[in-house]
């Protein structure tokens, strides 16, 4: 080896031209529709019950963000975790500088100790609607299914999709009356203290209230039912994601191909949300029905994961084979620092909402929810990204989690 050789090629950051132009700006859309679906729980208490919409612009705001963003962008994310997974997995394994399969194994498993780490602090007292950690948990189950064939993802990929209906109709069989009765008033005990925290305390009081939040989560019965279902629709896009890369569809479809599965894509998307809706205004001798609930909770998955596909599939044929347009720089920008630009978010969004901040908790809705989310990411999150990436190669998170994963990087 030469004095000047790289004694860890491996760990070397991805040359501007051979990243995919296209992961960047999807990460960076993500960024964006994520923030939109996470804003309402910086304003309100998570434990509130949904309430209609009395002002027009905020009944039509809502519909919009559950018709194009609810759902969506975490299964977008977890396509683009699982795609990254394979991507980096693949990088470890060949060149000339090869790790061995064990090595590679470690490696990553680093990387998703650091994440689950950051994670678990994320949660534990910024933001109780933390993602980080289910995406560090589904990474290490990845690991252990890297070998599998693609027939049992595709069977997994179903299963995820049919399990979220089935815990519809388990629900009732699980929880008793008094079960929920009982978890209705804790709601309400938790609605009555987040608004004290999150609306009028200091910023120790609202770490401390979401600590509470974090432990109830991962400890109650309830609590553990819903983060399994949570955990169940990240699965879905992750594996979906671990299969587009490892087959190296990104790349190797053509554009006839990918042009018919977007309008594949969103016509699914169309019927089920039709479907969906429709289960939801059924009749109400019908409504409760366990047919009914079961097809309409299938729907609703199956339009969000249809709508996810259609989105990354219009960002794919829009530039492939390209460089990124001038008007799109600033989202890839900011879709190569993710992890920065995620925790960003909740510092921005418990700045502007909570009590120790601007104090807009409990003072807003939807539509003034969406302008604060895209006015966030617009003006100060896609500026800042442009302005360290003109300087350094990596967000400053991404750094750390490069260095503790591979040891020395280039800045």
């Amino acid at each position: 080896m030469t004095a000047d050789a790289d004694p860890n090629p491996i760990a070397r950051p991805v040359p501007p031209a051979e990243r995919i132009a296209a992961l960047d700006v999807l990460r960076g859309f993500a960024l964006l529709g994520i923030f939109i679906m996470n804003m309402p729980g910086f304003t309100h208490s998570l434990f509130a019950a949904p309430a209609p919409e009395t002002n027009g612009v905020d009944a039509f705001a809502a519909a919009l963000r559950e018709l194009f963003f609810a759902g969506k962008f975490n299964l977008l994310f977890g396509l683009l975790f699982g795609i990254g997974f394979a991507l980096q997995m693949k990088r470890l394994r060949e060149g000339s500088c090869a790790a061995a399969p064990r090595r590679a194994n470690r490696l990553y498993a680093r990387r998703l100790s650091f994440l689950l780490f950051v994670g678990v602090v994320h949660a534990m007292l910024l933001w109780a609607g933390d993602v980080l950690v289910v995406y560090a948990v589904l990474g290490f189950a990845l690991l252990a299914l890297q070998r599998a064939s693609d027939r049992t993802l595709l069977a997994l990929i179903a299963v995820c999709l049919v399990l979220p209906a089935l815990s519809e109709l388990a629900r009732t069989l699980f929880f008793s009356l008094s079960t929920e009765t009982v978890a209705a008033f804790e709601y309400q005990q938790f609605e009555a203290s987040n608004d004290l925290a999150f609306g009028h305390g200091s910023f120790f009081d609202a770490a401390l209230e979401t600590a509470r939040i974090f432990a109830w989560s991962y400890s109650s019965p309830l609590g553990l039912f819903a983060y399994a279902a949570f955990y169940v629709q990240m699965a879905t896009g992750i594996l979906a994601g671990f299969l587009v890369g490892r087959r190296d569809w990104i790349d190797s479809l053509p554009a006839t191909t990918l042009t018919r599965a977007q309008r594949r894509a969103l016509g699914l998307a169309i019927v089920a949300t039709a479907l969906a809706t429709l289960g939801l205004g059924a009749p109400a001798d019908l409504a409760g029905s366990s047919a009914i609930v079961f097809l309409g909770a299938l729907a609703k998955t199956i339009s969000r994961a249809a709508l996810a596909a259609f989105y990354a599939l219009a960002v794919l044929r829009l530039l492939r084979g390209r460089t990124v347009p001038r008007w799109l720089r600033p989202l890839a920008a900011a879709g190569r620092m993710p992890l920065t630009n995620y925790l960003l978010q909740t510092l921005l969004a418990s700045f502007v909402c909570y009590g120790w901040g601007l104090g807009f908790w409990g003072r807003t809705g939807p539509a003034t929810e969406t302008l604060l989310a895209i006015a966030l990411f617009v003006g100060v999150q896609l500026p800042l990204s442009c302005g360290w990436l003109a300087r350094f190669r990596y967000g400053p998170l991404e750094y750390l989690w490069r260095r503790f994963t591979y040891g020395a990087v280039a800045r």
